[in-house]
């Protein structure tokens, strides 16, 4: 005990850490952290200390961290000994840095409260200030331990281009900006930090080989293990297109497995852009033995209670729909959710989030010309509820993605996203309509970001319809209530700010029906959703079109 008091006292070389709102796992269940994306005036200082629970090791170190700081802290101890590096809690910091500290690694999706769920979320509620995201992140930086002298902050992480997009870098007293993939450049930029030499404020980082990546040495948030990373589907929003798609052997997944279990997590988080990537076939065909072997491998590992797995595209599972019937049974005995954690759940279920975007061909083509392989995007709508029906069956009910102010999106556009909306009703979804934001490293990044003061009544009709359709399925003994709040907010704060696009939309979100509130958008579904399509396979050039694009667009994102 006395070495690690002194340990203590003197400090660490390297501390990392992230916001309590990042490092918490909320009783195992990560949807719940999405209302951090929520206005932080809404939460109670009270109530948030029980609602964060960042947990700590008996020598005070974090129990769990964000994965990318895990593989960041794996990279540094290797380097300069695990000795000199530890990752702590927020509140911990105290504990841990000291005379001897030179640098602390802080690492953040969304500090700046402008991610795309932050951005439309808080915008629609209208007060309250911003993100919790966003107000726990200065309450981190504002901490005294990270305003000592002769300590420099570096801030990577997905959401570092909030940083430089709100101008807050000098304000929140962060030195270096490190951006994109840690493990080619983020050593020796340290090293030449620690060794005061001059280093330039904002950090990119390489594109590393398979050899380059790190084991994690301690448990992620959520045993978190990454399967995949890259995609190459070509959405041009997103930025892991940028990336080289590259499968994780399952040694490697399975000593993460092991690293996460022996560190106390009960829960194994897929990480990947698909889940159906894994060891994909040509057009990113599903490779359903190698998916079974993965996922049965996981689930026989001892300890493992809960499996949740990330994202997943509709495309492979039209094309090959026994992959989910021969998964269904694995994942279904590890889920989360069940009637046992929740009473309003009706039964047990697989959740997973599907990008599903838009229902115009016309916006596919222009900007996720891939996102249906080996199909056509001609026929997305039609792939769409395909694929929704085939993951219904299975018991698999997606969290599904849609988003408005993709540039050049027109009118027309977004009917056809609306009577795609209405097509679903019936099925076992839940619906999240987003606003366009320009990411970082992306192909989009320096579009224009749509606001929420500039949507048209098809805009609202968009956001409004999906939340109908999630109070109808998920909350129907709770509407009464729900409609009564939605109105009650809209007519007595929401309506000065959202305009007079947003009547109409809104209260047919409260319980007014179309018939009589008619609008730019009148459903004509009768909720039934059987859906019974043969889609044909794309054209093979089409297929080799999208894979020289993908190329073309990793090469040069490596050689920026």
């Amino acid at each position: 005990m006395a070495s690690l008091s002194q340990g203590v006292t003197k400090g660490k070389k390297i501390v990392l850490t992230a916001s309590r709102a990042e490092n918490s796992i909320y009783g195992y269940d990560p949807f719940v952290a999405f209302t951090n994306t929520f206005p932080h005036k809404l939460f109670p200082r009270s109530f948030l200390k029980d609602w964060f629970e960042p947990l700590t090791n008996p020598d005070g170190t974090a129990q769990f961290m964000p994965y990318g700081l895990r593989k960041a802290e794996a990279l540094l101890m290797d380097e300069f000994g695990e000795e000199n590096v530890v990752s702590a809690n927020a509140a911990e910091l105290d504990k841990f840095v000291g005379k001897d500290t030179k640098l602390i690694c802080i690492t953040s999706m969304d500090p700046a409260g402008l991610a795309y769920v932050s951005t439309t979320y808080n915008s629609l509620i209208g007060f309250g200030g911003d993100a919790l995201n966003a107000a726990e992140f200065r309450w981190l930086m504002d901490r005294p331990v990270m305003k000592r002298k002769g300590i420099k902050k570096l801030l990577g992480g997905a959401g570092v281009w909030q940083i430089n997009e709100a101008g807050l870098k000098d304000s929140l007293g962060i030195d270096y900006l490190f951006h994109g993939e840690a493990e080619g450049a983020l050593i020796d930029a340290i090293k030449r930090i620690l060794n005061d030499e001059k280093v330039e404020t904002d950090i990119h980082g390489g594109k590393p080989t398979p050899g380059q990546i790190p084991l994690i040495k301690r448990a992620a948030c959520y045993g978190m293990v990454e399967v995949t990373r890259g995609c190459g589907r070509m959405c041009q929003f997103c930025t892991p297109t940028m990336r080289k798609r590259y499968s994780v052997p399952l040694d490697v997944i399975m000593k993460e497995v092991e690293t996460n279990i022996k560190f106390g997590s009960e829960m194994i988080f897929i990480a990947t852009e698909d889940i159906f990537l894994y060891k994909c076939k040509e057009k990113f065909k599903p490779n359903k033995e190698e998916l079974v072997k993965l996922y049965k491998s996981i689930a026989d590992y001892p300890g493992v209670r809960y499996i949740q797995v990330s994202h997943a595209a509709l495309a492979p599972i039209v094309y090959d729909p026994s992959v989910l019937e021969e998964l269904a049974p694995i994942l279904l005995e590890k889920s989360r959710w069940s009637p046992e954690y929740r009473p309003s759940y009706r039964q047990k279920f697989i959740s997973v989030e599907v990008g599903i975007e838009t229902g115009s061909t016309r916006i596919m083509n222009k900007y996720m010309k891939g996102k249906a392989l080996p199909y056509s995007v001609n026929n997305w709508p039609e792939l769409v509820l395909q694929g929704v029906g085939n993951m219904n069956d299975h018991d698999w009910w997606p969290l599904c993605t849609l988003m408005t102010g993709l540039p050049d999106e027109t009118e027309d556009d977004l009917l056809r996203t609306l009577e795609l909306i209405d097509n679903l009703k019936g099925s076992k979804t839940f619906l999240t309509p987003l606003l366009f934001i320009p990411i970082e490293e992306a192909l989009l990044s320096k579009a224009k970001r749509v606001s929420l003061e500039g949507l048209t009544e098809l805009q609202w009709e968009f956001i409004t319809q999906c939340w109908r359709q999630n109070i109808d399925f998920w909350a129907p003994d709770d509407k009464l209530w729900i409609h009564s709040m939605i109105f009650s907010v809209y007519w007595t704060i929401s309506r000065w700010k959202h305009g007079r696009h947003s009547v109409k939309p809104v209260m047919k979100l409260a319980g007014f029906p179309d018939s009589f509130l008619g609008g730019a958008f009148v459903s004509t579904s009768d909720g039934k959703f059987e859906p019974h399509f043969e889609i044909p396979l794309a054209d093979e050039l089409v297929s080799r079109e999208i894979e020289k694009q993908s190329a073309e667009a990793v090469s040069k994102s490596s050689d920026n």
